[in-house]
Parts: C-alpha cells; sequence; structure tokens
C-alpha cells in the first residue's frame, strides 16, 4: 500500500459559519462543495421504508441545513467542516484525553505569514508568536474558532525534518544565522 496524499482534515464545529469564514479570510481557503442533511435521506422508496422512522423525520426537519462544508486549501487537500448537530464531543483541549492534538503546515514566510493573519484582524487567534523551535524551524501557534490548535512551519536550512536529529558539521552555526 502506498498512501499518496493526505486528503483532508476534519472538525467538528459549534458555529459552521464563523468556522468556514474563519478559514477562508485567515488560511485563504475556497469553498469546495457542501452536503446537507437531506443528502442523508435515500431518493429510493424502497430504502427510505428501511429507515428508522424517528430518524427520518429528524433528516426532514434540518434537511436544508449544511451538513459538511468542504474547503479546499490547496490544490486537492481539503480542510472539512461538520456542523454541530453532528458534533457529539467537544473539541476542547484536555491533557486528560487522547487523540488529536493539532495540525501544522509549513510556509515559506512564517513572519509574512504572521503579519497576514494579523492584517486580517486575526490576533485574538494567535497563541504563540513566530520564534525558533526546537527542532531548528521557525515556529508559530494559532487556534480555529473552535480552538483546534494549528502550529506553523518555515523549515530552516538545517531544519530535522529535513536533515534529521543530528546536526550535520557546520550547521549550527548556519541554523543561528537564519534565525537572526
Amino acid at each position: 500500500m502506498i498512501v499518496q496524499a493526505n486528503a483532508h482534515i476534519g472538525f467538528n464545529c459549534k458555529n459552521l459559519d464563523a468556522s468556514v469564514k474563519f478559514y477562508e479570510d485567515m488560511l485563504g481557503c475556497k469553498e469546495k462543495f457542501s452536503l446537507y442533511y437531506g443528502d442523508l435521506i435515500p431518493k429510493e422508496q424502497e430504502r427510505r421504508n428501511r429507515m428508522d422512522p424517528q430518524e427520518l423525520e429528524r433528516l426532514e426537519k434540518i434537511k436544508d441545513v449544511r451538513w459538511i462544508v468542504y474547503l479546499e486549501w490547496m490544490d486537492g487537500y481539503f480542510i472539512e467542516l461538520f456542523d454541530e448537530v453532528t458534533a457529539h464531543v467537544e473539541n476542547l483541549p484536555d491533557p486528560t484525553k487522547y487523540g488529536y492534538t493539532h495540525f501544522s503546515f509549513v510556509v515559506d514566510d512564517i513572519q509574512a505569514f504572521y503579519q497576514e493573519l494579523v492584517d486580517k484582524g486575526a490576533e485574538e487567534y494567535i497563541d504563540i508568536l513566530p520564534g525558533p523551535s526546537i527542532d531548528r524551524n521557525k515556529t508559530m501557534w494559532f487556534h480555529d474558532p473552535d480552538g483546534n490548535k494549528i502550529e506553523v512551519h518555515e523549515f530552516g536550512p538545517t531544519a530535522m525534518q529535513k536533515v534529521g536529529r543530528e546536526v550535520p558539521k557546520g550547521a549550527e552555526k548556519e541554523f543561528e544565522e537564519w534565525i537572526s
């Protein structure tokens, strides 16, 4: 089996419209398509007859409500946002729970990315300002309206993600110059 790419990352949202706006305005995502609760209702009467009547009634009441919004982030990569009606568990940071912690992406200029967020009015979402990190990158942290943590990297010339843990000969000076 060969994994070709990451398809999407999905989040339950307390306020779907606010989250869509955040990802569009702050990260430049574009809505590609939406699914509605009505899309879950079978078109064929035979399949409808096999559904739980209470579930069918519930879906009929909310059939015009957006269920999932797919935002294209990069060509072919998506952020998938789910309406709160399907959010059974709040995604609040809790160090006693295991599972999702954050997602991360790479930019070519972290200071420019940070300034762009500030210019778009996202200061309230920024948790940690850009700075050097222990893996020889420049890193910053922010969160979305639902508290999902997002890490941003600018890979340096000696980033561990590029060269591994061991510092190549002479690379420490190169890293110090790069972060200054």
